[in-house]
């Protein structure tokens, strides 16, 4: 008996998505389309400018995610440049090599991981075609007011749960002024942008802290190396997460955590660890929206410190510029526990926590928390020029913020598809196409449904139930009775869909929702019955 042969593996090509990117649907792309085009109405009403920098970077240019030879570095996707270019010297003239010959590389290449450090870039590109590098020291620093939209890429090792790998941030910026108004400034563009998006009033809270204030009050009790301030303030950040009993653990000989994992301790002395904790607690409170008022606030802190008097004077001024134009603690309040990027950050920072609840996947209501914030970073042109340039901007996360908006049913209003002209009669195709083309003139969005098209009910049916998947506001109906009549069908799909909630009878409810309209006038009807 003869053996069959065994069948040879062929590698196959299996469609499928690189994990941590997705495949986006047409009502995330406009919910996310809304976010942004809102939003920018209100950076242009400040005055910002859209700005666009490319998706791929020098990777030298991002800052401190410097990639290796031949692996993506911390954070970032990177590989070699197709192209042999001259390496620079720090005054930008070729650098040689022992040979005394130009060396040349295929520099490496990075995909951006945020919106800033390419902006520090363009800045800085700007200032060196402009003025030598010996000059900068004393070269005036130009204002730009920018702001811009796009896809950002972060090489990440593990995900946790939604989170991804490319995702849209949008940032607004000022570089070139150290005038804490700005700062301020920032805060009623979130604020305003949010509620321009559809956040109601009650939904969000801008939080308000300076970074001079916590640095302040480290100096005071005796920190006296960025290396321990960094430290406690990472500790200090997980405040919110893990409780302020838990930070005083941390601060000292360590804590265990639910599942029996020992978190290190920074073994602080217990003067130091009590002034920490004794200076939070002042101003912890369960309800963001509960906390003192911004002066009570800036009464309350007390510390006997130059840099922290420096901290409590911007958010002072920071204050007056709120108050005057109507920007309350309904809106922005001051709290000095919150802590965002203290390594980055050099001065006021601002969050805007979500006062939304979701239910999460175990059935427990939890607070949304951390939408979007920013804050000020006078130390970034630094990293590629030598030179302090004042700076200051915040980002929302698009992907983030239309993900909350989902889950907590709060979405602002479904645009509205197009006008969908069913297909009753092939005999009828090219006055379709016509009358398509008559309403697409006058501005109005519109399809002729080209599906496998059937004569009867059930394909009208087929075609009307493709319309609410589209969201259409009316469907248009054209047959051999309406064209010997010269009128066409014309149905108000969303008034329908209302009235289908309390009208019953079937002749009663298309009645009320149908009408028939002269040939020659449809454009108008339509138009009126949109608008």
């Amino acid at each position: 008996m003869a053996r069959k042969s065994k069948k040879k593996q062929v590698r196959g090509i299996i469609p499928r998505k690189i994990k941590g990117f997705r495949d986006i649907d047409p009502n995330l792309n406009q919910l996310k389309q809304q976010i942004i085009e809102n939003a920018r109405e209100v950076y242009k009403l400040y005055g910002f400018e859209h700005w666009d920098t490319p998706v791929l970077e020098y990777a030298d240019c991002l800052g401190k995610y410097m990639p290796d030879e031949d692996a993506a570095g911390e954070g970032v996707y990177s590989f070699r440049s197709p192209e042999v270019e001259p390496v620079y010297d720090t005054d930008g003239r070729d650098f040689k090599g022992e040979d005394g010959k130009t060396v040349m590389e295929n520099a490496p290449l990075a995909m951006r991981y945020d919106l800033t450090a390419p902006l520090a870039r363009k800045y800085s590109e700007d200032l060196l075609s402009q003025w030598k590098r010996s000059q900068l020291a004393q070269a005036p620093k130009p204002m730009l007011k920018r702001f811009q939209y796009g896809p950002v890429f972060r090489y990440e090792m593990k995900l946790a749960p939604g989170r991804f790998r490319e995702f849209w941030q949008l940032d607004f910026d000022t570089v070139g002024t150290d005038d804490v108004t700005v700062d301020a400034e920032c805060c009623m563009i979130l604020s305003e942008a949010l509620e321009a998006i559809g956040m109601s009033r009650d939904s969000y809270v801008v939080k308000v802290n300076n970074r001079k204030i916590l640095k302040g009050l480290l100096q005071s009790l005796g920190v006296d190396t960025d290396e321990q301030e960094a430290a406690i303030l990472r500790v200090v950040d997980k405040y919110d997460k893990i409780g302020l009993d838990n930070v005083r653990l941390e601060l000292g000989e360590g804590r265990k955590e639910a599942s029996g994992s020992a978190i290190k301790g920074l073994h602080l002395e217990a003067d130091l660890r009590n002034g920490i904790c004794d200076f939070l607690g002042q101003f912890i409170v369960e309800d963001p929206t509960k906390l003192p008022s911004r002066k009570a606030v800036l009464e309350a802190i007390k510390i006997d410190n130059s840099i922290a008097a420096e901290g409590l004077a911007e958010l002072a001024k920071m204050d007056a510029v709120l108050e005057t134009l109507g920007f309350d603690e309904e809106r922005v309040v001051f709290d000095p526990t919150f802590v965002r990027g203290m390594a980055y950050y050099t001065g006021p920072i601002f969050e805007v926590e979500s006062l939304l609840t979701i239910t999460d996947e175990k059935g427990k209501e939890r607070r949304v928390g951390s939408i979007c914030g920013g804050g000020r970073y006078d130390g970034l042109v630094e990293n590629l020029l030598g030179i302090k340039v004042p700076a200051v901007g915040a980002s929302i996360g698009v992907d983030r913020l239309a993900a909350l908006l989902e889950m907590a049913d709060a979405l602002p209003q479904q645009e509205d598809g197009p006008v969908l002209i069913t297909h009753f009669d092939n005999d009828f195709a090219l006055e379709y196409q016509k009358i398509a083309a008559e309403l697409r003139a006058a501005g109005i969005k519109t399809e002729v449904y080209c599906g496998t098209y059937k004569k009867g009910g059930k394909a009208l049916m087929r075609q009307l139930k493709y319309a609410d998947s589209r969201n259409c506001p009316v469907a248009i109906m054209l047959g051999s009775n309406e064209h010997e009549n010269g009128v066409v069908a014309v149905r108000d799909l969303k008034k329908g869909a209302e009235l289908s909630k309390t009208v019953e009878d079937k002749k009663e409810w298309q009645r009320l929702v149908q009408s028939e309209v002269k040939r020659d006038e449809l454009v108008e009807f339509v138009k009126k019955l949109i608008d």
